[in-house]
């Protein structure tokens, strides 16, 4: 008596329905928000956690493996743009205005670096406060003076 197995022609078939869920433009624009809204949830714990880490030193970092958290951030940002380029979103650019918020975060961000520092040789300060400058200062070109 033969048996016959029927079990490839189903994964056949189950492999086809799938790959025409996932390639549908209704299920990618679902993951697409969802990515942002994890993006979101990602950046905010990392901002929170960097916190935490500026104000009391190994806090954070005893627990958490911080590199873990920025690889998943930067997938995260790989497959948004990933699948904004397969559903052909894009975005104008916009301009950020100054606001009175601007100075309070950049006082905080050099307090939090020079909490951070305090362990380091003067001359690895020295060279980690210039770099620092020099990339907060192309961000400031970057967002906020108007191209000519």
């Amino acid at each position: 008596m033969s048996k016959t197995n029927h079990h490839p022609n189903l994964f056949y078939r189950l492999t086809k329905s799938t790959k025409k869920i996932i390639s549908s433009r209704n299920f990618l624009t679902l993951i697409y928000k969802l990515l942002h809204d994890s993006l979101f949830i990602l950046l905010f714990s990392f901002t929170m956690i960097l916190i935490a880490e500026g104000l009391l030193p190994g806090i954070a970092t005893a627990h958490l493996s911080l590199a873990k958290l920025a690889i998943i951030v930067i997938a995260t940002l790989i497959g948004i743009v990933l699948i904004g380029k397969k559903l052909d979103l894009t975005y104008a650019k916009t301009r950020l205005n100054k606001s009175k918020l601007l100075p309070i975060l950049i006082t905080v961000s050099f307090l939090l670096i020079g909490n951070s520092l305090l362990r380091f040789a003067f001359w690895e300060n020295i060279i980690i406060t210039v770099l620092t400058l020099f990339v907060f200062i192309l961000f400031y070109h970057l967002l906020f003076l108007e191209r000519k």
